[in-house]
């Protein structure tokens, strides 16, 4: 059976806490993202044991004496310029892997979700993917040569 994996990636950025999750959401093979019903259960930690969150401007660079000029009250590494993207927030990509078996327009999403449950706004970036796969050899019969320049299939009986 001819099959194709289709790895995805989603990189977390603001507006995420410590605890929210993601899950993969699909059109099937054509159409739009169906929102409502993720493709699996899996549930994609955006921070996963607390990856991302450590960055310059976070625990423990952004805090105390590393994230504030302590005693002049001035911008340390946990304010401008230092504590703001990139060098503010660890960044973290999540992935994902799907197997294919059919042909079709794909398009896959992930839907971010706070540590109770509830639904971000908006959605992140969708990417679309066209999978062409091999069709399966006839039954009763088993491939003998293929020429690749005049692209000649010869098959015999199995």
């Amino acid at each position: 059976m001819s099959r194709a994996v289709v790895t995805i990636k989603f990189v977390v950025g603001l507006g995420h806490c410590d605890g929210d999750y993601a899950m993969l959401h699909g059109s099937g093979g054509s159409g739009d993202i169906d929102w409502d019903n993720p493709l699996t259960q899996m549930k994609y930690e955006l921070f996963p044991n607390g990856g991302g969150i450590f960055g310059w401007g976070h625990a423990p660079w952004g805090h105390f004496r590393w994230g504030h000029c302590h005693s002049k009250r001035c911008l340390g590494w946990g304010h401008l310029p230092w504590g703001h993207f990139p060098w503010g927030h660890g960044t973290n990509i999540i992935r994902a892997k799907v197997v294919v078996d059919v042909c079709g327009d794909y398009k896959f999403g992930f839907a971010c979700y706070d540590k109770f449950g509830n639904k971000h706004e908006g959605s992140p970036e969708e990417i679309e993917v066209s999978i062409h796969l091999a069709p399966q050899p006839p039954t009763g019969l088993k491939k003998n040569s293929y020429n690749k320049e005049t692209n000649v299939l010869i098959l015999d009986a199995a």
